[in-house]
């Protein structure tokens, strides 16, 4: 005796397809190699000093093959900084979002500036992947060469002006000229312990690598907010 109709429709619903989806294609290791061999040249010799005579030698190949990937050196660095910019990038958009989510859009200075020093920061002591790809950042925000800062510029254009409007936001009693002065200290102190700490460690007989840098957003963010919200 053979199963109703209504059952076997109930069969041929139920029937599930299997694909079989396909692999995730493999990083491109000559690409890899190259975008690594720059960053080791650029650590040495900083962006003039990186040529591509250089990062050939560095990387073990020929310019022909660097020519398949990149235009040029400047199309190369363009590459090169936002590979190391954009992870920390992200992590100070996403604490702003979380303070967003939690605040609305006015927080309190010390938490704004928390949310933009601390994913920089946390970069002085993990591991050693991440604070190789910390020290590029670090490098390239203050190097000197004009072609640098024109790559620069557009990678910390975004998350820079997202910290201005929420500073300006938190900082309503400040006139033009004193925010311009207070968003000054903020960069400055950004940039500061992350270019020059060192040596200022040195200066001041302390150990640069005993320093909490894990907890250096919160207290630079403290300190810096005693007088950002003192009298205009």
């Amino acid at each position: 005796m053979y199963p109703p109709d209504s059952i076997l429709a109930t069969r041929k619903v139920c029937t599930i397809t299997f694909v079989r989806q396909p692999k995730p294609a493999a990083p491109d290791a000559g690409r890899l190699r190259f975008l690594a061999a720059a960053d080791r040249v650029y650590i040495q010799e900083g962006y003039d000093g990186a040529t591509i005579r250089a990062i050939t030698a560095e990387a073990g190949t020929s310019l022909a093959r660097l020519n398949r990937h990149w235009t040029g050196k400047q199309n190369l660095f363009a590459e090169v900084f936002a590979r190391h910019f954009t992870p920390i990038h992200n992590a100070q958009n996403a604490s702003f979002d979380a303070l967003e989510a939690r605040d609305g859009d006015i927080s309190r200075v010390g938490d704004i500036l928390d949310s933009f020093f601390s994913p920089a920061l946390h970069g002085v002591t993990g591991e050693e992947k991440q604070r190789f790809s910390y020290q590029i950042y670090c490098l390239a925000l203050t190097d000197p060469s004009p072609e640098a800062r024109e790559l620069v510029a557009p990678l910390v254009k975004d998350v820079r002006a997202r910290l201005i409007a929420k500073l300006r936001l938190a900082l309503p009693q400040l006139d033009e000229e004193a925010f311009f002065f207070a968003c000054s200290t903020v960069l400055g102190a950004y940039v500061y312990p992350q270019i020059n700490g060192r040596r200022l460690a040195e200066a001041m007989g302390i150990s640069y690598d005993a320093i909490n840098w894990a907890g250096a957003g919160k207290r630079i963010a403290m300190v810096l907010e005693a007088g950002l919200v003192g009298p205009g």
